[in-house]
Order: C-alpha cells, then sequence, then structure tokens
C-alpha cells in the first residue's frame, strides 16, 4: 500500500505541472497577439477562475489596454479556453 505522503507529492507534483503548460501556453499566446510596444508595457501577473490578471505600467497603457480587451480577449480564447476575462490594472511590470 503506497504511503500517504507519496500519494500526496504526486497529486501536487501533477498539479503543478498542468498549471506551468497552462501558464507556459498563455505565456505564448499573449505574446502572439500583442505588438512589441504593448509587451513592453504589460505583465501577465496570473490566472485565477478563469480570470487573467494583467499589469500595466501606466493610465494610458490601462486605458490602451481596456480599448482592446475585447479583441484580445477573443483570440486568447481561441486558443486558451480556461481564459473566460481579462483584468487590467496598473502595477509594477519589471
Amino acid at each position: 500500500m503506497d504511503n500517504i505522503k507519496d500519494i500526496i507529492n504526486q497529486v501536487i507534483g501533477k498539479i503543478s505541472s498542468n498549471k506551468f503548460e497552462s501558464d507556459e501556453k498563455i505565456e505564448r499566446v499573449w505574446r502572439n497577439i500583442l505588438e512589441e510596444v504593448e509587451l513592453s508595457h504589460t505583465k501577465l501577473d496570473g490566472i485565477k477562475d478563469g480570470k487573467l490578471s494583467v499589469c500595466v505600467d501606466s493610465s494610458a497603457w490601462l486605458y490602451q489596454m481596456k480599448m482592446k480587451k475585447n479583441r484580445i480577449l477573443e483570440r486568447l480564447k481561441d486558443e486558451v479556453p480556461d481564459v473566460k476575462n481579462i483584468g487590467f490594472r496598473i502595477g509594477k511590470i519589471k
């Protein structure tokens, strides 16, 4: 019979691996959708309950990204169906 510690470690390992692969895919798709100048002013902050959190470096970029939100979200959903919404906020990107 397996030790409970081993079972827990296996489950956590699988969850972590799936999350890492998902985050990598979101990052790759994000880089394909945005232009280079947009990428330099944004940073993916994570995904929770289907909402992708994105930091932008100024109020001007917050406005720009909110204007493009629907276009970006549609393209993201095509590639990563787990993403249901995007939330932008001002924060550190470096």
